[in-house]
């Protein structure tokens, strides 16, 4: 099984991607920003985003292969092409995939990024609301993930609503 967890900066898909990755027996997170990490760094490059999603094509069968059977991966996917064109590289390694996009309001997304305290919160700042904006227009587009609001909900609750929709 492949669960993916999308959304904005800020919204906890980090948090809810290693969450549900530790109520698997058995299961690999695979950090789409971490794996895709590469200096420069250009967020609209395409090649790094063919180089990232066969990357991670890479990663599920080499842990396939080595017994791991449940991953869980977050990123964020500005449109339904993008996450199209990594669930056409997954989907012949697992037919169970199920794909996820946290939203937050606003205000609740901005206490969260700037509770990080990171150096470029400016930016963050500016980024998540640009992000929410593509993301709510690729949603209207076409599939990003099956909506869970979390602007009231901690990271484990937010776990639970996507566990009991995958489990019943």
């Amino acid at each position: 099984m492949i669960i993916i967890v999308n959304g904005s900066l800020g919204v906890g898909k980090s948090s809810v991607a290693d969450d549900l990755h530790c109520k698997f027996d058995k299961s690999v997170h695979l950090d789409g920003d971490t794996i895709g990490d590469v200096h420069p760094f250009d967020i609209y490059d395409d090649a790094r985003i063919d180089h990232l999603y066969r990357t991670l094509e890479l990663l599920v069968s080499f842990h396939q292969k080595n017994g791991y059977h449940n991953f869980v991966i977050n990123y964020v996917f500005e449109s339904a092409g993008s996450l199209q064109g990594l669930l056409d590289l997954l989907r012949p390694l697992d037919s169970s995939i199920h794909t996820y996009w946290l939203t937050c309001d606003e205000k609740e997304q901005a206490k969260r990024i700037q509770g990080r305290q990171r150096d470029d919160l400016e930016w963050e700042l500016s980024r998540f609301v640009e992000l929410q904006r593509i993301q709510a227009k690729a949603a209207r587009q076409g599939f990003i993930g099956k909506e869970v609001d979390t602007t009231s909900l901690t990271s484990a609750e937010v776990v639970e609503e996507i566990w009991k929709d995958i489990f019943g």
